[in-house]
């Protein structure tokens, strides 16, 4: 083999891909390994590490945001300048992450109806809309004690 070129199995085939490749393609394959292996656990009925959740969360978002282009323009040098449509839908550790919380307080917030929950064919997702509403509905501390002062 050729140095600087990287070989690994997917889907029971070997890829071989060149040195500019190897970032993108070796994140790609591990994104897929680590969800598959997500979804592995919850389908034998195993308890998922937070962390692995959210590793595969991270993985799964920064392949899609760092795609080749495929636009009209196809005027793009890096992946990075290709513009990325905004998600609509966002899993439990991605809100997690935005609102700078745990995943549990999210759980905890969709239990009591603050966040509202999706189902995408067995997949749960929140809306971004619903989530940007919920912040917007958060009281600051400051307005809350005026609001108080002006009361008594």
């Amino acid at each position: 083999m050729t140095p600087g070129v990287l070989a690994f199995r997917q889907h029971r085939r070997r890829v071989v891909t060149t040195p500019e490749e190897t970032p993108s393609a070796a994140m790609r394959h591990l994104a897929l390994a680590v969800t598959r292996y997500v979804r592995q656990l919850r389908k034998d009925g195993l308890a998922v590490p937070s962390i692995l959740d959210e590793l595969a969360a991270f993985l799964t978002l920064y392949v899609r945001t760092r795609q080749a282009a495929t636009g009209v323009d196809g005027d793009y040098r890096t992946p990075q300048d290709v513009p990325v449509m905004p998600r609509l839908l966002i899993t439990k550790a991605e809100a997690a992450e935005q609102l700078g919380v745990s995943v549990r307080t999210v759980e905890r917030l969709i239990a009591a109806g603050r966040l509202p929950l999706v189902h995408v064919e067995g997949a749960s997702r929140l809306r971004v809309a619903a989530r940007e509403a919920y912040v917007d509905s958060l009281v600051m501390p400051d307005a809350e004690q005026s609001a108080r002062e002006n009361e008594g």
